[in-house]
């Protein structure tokens, strides 16, 4: 259940892919402090394209 309503498979497969991106980014971000510069370059495009895909699914969704 989301916003007091559930939700059908499509919309429980958008909430859930959200979620997890959001969780690979965090642990990219922070794994990235410990990198040198070329290094946290790969990871920032790496973060940039996942971004990216997800706000491309927000658009194609709305």
């Amino acid at each position: 259940m989301a916003w007091g309503g559930s939700l059908n498979e499509k919309g429980s497969n958008h909430i859930r892919k959200l979620r997890e991106a959001d969780k690979v980014i965090g642990f990219l971000e922070s794994f990235k402090r410990d990198l040198n510069p070329e290094e946290k370059e790969y990871f920032s495009k790496t973060i940039e394209i996942i971004t990216e895909y997800i706000t491309k699914i927000l658009e194609d969704n709305e």
